[in-house]
Parts: C-alpha cells; structure tokens; sequence
C-alpha cells in the first residue's frame, strides 16, 4: 500500500495529465454519439448510437472518479501512511493533540537546565528558526523555519522530557517551508521543566532524514 501511494506522489501531475485527456477523449466521443443519437431516423441505427452514447459517458465519469479519488489520496490521506508505517519511535497519530499527561513511563522533567545546543539542524533545508536551545517557552508558541528538502514528502514535529526516549508527535504538514509557519505548539498544559523539540523531514520515497532536533525549558504561565 505504501508503495502505491508513493507512486502516486511521485508521479501525480503526471497522473491528472492522462486521466484528463483520457476524460476529455471520452466526452468527445459521447458527444459524437449523441449527435449521431440526434440524427438517427431507424431504429436500429438509434439503438447503436445510443449505445455509443451510453459507454463513453460512463468512461468519461469513471476517469473524473479516478482522478479525484487521486487527488484525496495524495492530499488528504498519503501524510499519514507514512506515519504509521515507518516511525522507528512509539508516536500518537499524525495529527495527536499532545495530553496533559505524559504517556506512561516517561522521565518527568526535573532538575537544572544546561543548554546543549541544537543538533542535527541544516539552514534553509531543516531547521526551526523561530527557538534556539535553552530558550523559555509557555502558553501557546508558534513555530517558524524551513523544512525544504530533495522529493520531499512530510515533515512532523515532536516533543519529549529530556532524556525521554518516547517522542510525541504534535503536528504534521506536507508542504515545503522556507523560514515560514510550522505550526502552534500549546504547552500550557505541560508539567514545567526541561524537554527536547524535534523536527522531522521524511522524503516522497518514506526515508526518515535525521531530525533537528532543539533542548528547551518550558515554564509556567500563558
């Protein structure tokens, strides 16, 4: 399944070209035969045409249906499957809306903070410009930087206690950035204290680029 749906990324402009000439040769030939249906004066002359008629219309709405029943698939279902099927670390859905709590058996946050700055980050390629390590975050914090790399496919941003091990997904897109909006990361919630921020690039072909990845203090307060 997998590789279906990295077929159709890869090759979707492609895709929509045949499947709309395909529709577009279909709705010719319909139209043909209605025409031909129109003019007929025999009956058996009518009945053909008709019949004409009838199978190039239901070719032309059955490439409509593929066609966007490939464009859901690229657009609204392909940014979780890869998800689910290659994540290396236990994550919530694609899309999880981080709890108060944190999942069972992780380190709470405790103790003193030592930056030790970012790791992993490329500029202009993968890299969050909006924090730098040991910043003080609360309440609601919008996420910039750039995410911007060869067959891109999805990126994803996930969250953990320092010296946790158990990553928690927070929000994903697949649109390339370039030092623009990633997303709003909520940490009101959040038991204050030290933790790690990740950004994750994955590729159109499923391959996990290493993460840039940020050492933060979150706080109290909104």
């Amino acid at each position: 399944m997998d590789a279906i749906f990295r077929f159709l990324i890869k090759y979707e402009p492609f895709i929509y070209f045949v499947l709309g000439l395909a529709a577009l040769l279909s709705f010719r030939s319909a139209f043909s035969a209605w025409v031909e249906w129109r003019k007929a004066v025999f009956g058996l002359e009518k009945e053909m045409a008709y019949g004409r008629v009838r199978t190039a219309g239901v070719l032309f709405l059955l490439f409509l249906m593929l066609g966007l029943s490939a464009f859901c698939m690229v657009t609204f279902v392909a940014p979780f499957l890869p998800a689910q099927s290659l994540l290396s670390t236990p994550t919530a859905d694609l899309f999880f809306t981080p709890l108060p709590t944190l999942p069972e058996g992780s380190p709470q946050p405790t103790g003193l903070f030592t930056p030790e700055g970012t790791t992993g980050c490329v500029p202009e390629q993968i890299i969050i410009t909006s924090l730098k390590a040991g910043d003080q975050i609360s309440g609601k914090v919008v996420l910039k930087g750039s995410v911007n790399i060869p067959n891109f496919g999805f990126y994803k941003y996930e969250f953990t206690p320092m010296g946790g091990t158990t990553w928690v997904t927070i929000q994903a897109g697949n649109t390339v950035k370039n030092n623009e909006e990633l997303g709003v990361w909520n940490v009101s919630e959040l038991t204050p204290g030290e933790y790690q921020l990740r950004l994750i690039a994955t590729d159109n072909q499923g391959t996990e680029l290493p993460p840039c990845v940020i050492p933060i203090r979150v706080t109290t307060g909104q």
